[in-house]
């Protein structure tokens, strides 16, 4: 294309389509991305409309019963992600670095991320960067690795399947648990077997969904002892799967280092297995895309060498 041609396809282009079309992507519906984008369907479908016709190719096949990325629309949203990561981030870059450095730091995390060690470590970096201030944003495990994506998280604390343009450490190891409620016809038997929890309702977090996209250790061992096909309640977060698990809405997994509370007071009752308990591994991860400023450049070096936490082993109560 001559440069006359790509520096009037630049100028007439209305990059709000650019947005649409990204949102239509991570939603996978036309009716949700309106839903979100607070339109209406057909404004969706025409925006999309005329920015195929801009680019000159169709970008979604939306045929019956089909929402797939044409190649065409594949590169286009690769190179929308590096354009919105540059944007979003534009207003932190542009802040100049000093001797006292100020700024924001965005991390989001999923609710277990747990690491005393890190916790020592920002309570150091806060005593010696005072002006420097903090966003925490408790999401699930998608939202976290897509606020990371886009340029919105400085940091993500999760765990699930990182992207490979994504940059992890291991942040902490928790291991999981097996159990009931107070009311569960389970609950103080002491010789129960995993055949026992065929059928069993179960509460699970989003992340742990057979079939599902983040698929861990969790999920293989409901898959393996043939329990939990049948998710009656699921929540994002720690504290609302055991409160639920405790109501008796149904059995669930849980890291053992949260539960000893709820067992020393008889709201819980660890189940099968009892060995070989399932390892989650949570990775703080960030975007090597992302223009930093400089506190949130000064935060991650001083984070860079904070060691992995791993979790004790499980525990019963009386």
């Amino acid at each position: 294309m001559p440069i006359n041609r790509l520096e009037r396809f630049a100028h007439n282009l209305d990059w709000n389509l650019l947005r649409t079309f990204v949102v239509v992507v991570e939603e996978g519906s036309i009716t949700r991305a309106a839903n979100r984008l607070l339109l209406q369907q057909p404004a969706v479908s025409m925006a999309l409309k005329r920015l195929e016709q801009s680019v000159g190719h169709r970008l979604i096949d939306r045929s019956p019963g089909r929402f797939e990325l044409t190649e065409a629309g594949e590169r286009l949203h690769a190179l929308c992600h590096d354009i919105f990561t540059a944007i979003v981030r534009l207003p932190e870059a542009m802040q100049l670095s000093g001797e006292d450095i100020s700024g924001h730091i965005t991390l989001h995390a999923v609710s277990h991320a747990m690491n005393p060690a890190w916790d020592r470590a920002i309570a150091d970096f806060f005593r010696q960067h005072p002006r420097v201030t903090m966003g925490v944003t408790v999401e699930t495990t998608t939202d976290v690795i897509r606020s990371v994506e886009r340029g919105v998280a400085t940091l993500g604390l999760s765990d699930g399947i990182i992207p490979e343009g994504l940059e992890k450490t291991p942040f902490c190891y928790e291991r999981y648990a097996l159990y009931c409620g107070r009311g569960h016809r389970l609950f103080g038997v002491r010789d129960a077997r995993l055949e026992d929890l065929r059928g069993e309702p179960y509460v699970s977090f989003l992340a742990d969904v057979l079939g599902g996209p983040h698929m861990g250790p969790v999920t293989a061992v409901r898959a393996i002892g043939s329990f939990g096909q049948q998710v009656r309640a699921l929540a994002f977060n720690v504290e609302e799967v055991l409160r639920l698990v405790v109501a008796n809405a149904g059995i669930g997994m849980l890291p053992v280092h949260l539960t000893g509370a709820a067992l020393a007071a008889g709201e819980l009752w660890q189940l099968p297995p009892y060995d070989d308990l399932p390892v989650t591994e949570t990775f703080r991860i960030t975007n090597p895309g992302s223009a930093l400023n400089p506190a949130e450049r000064a935060f991650l070096a001083h984070m860079a060498d904070v060691p992995a936490w791993r979790w004790g082993e499980p525990h019963q109560s009386g």
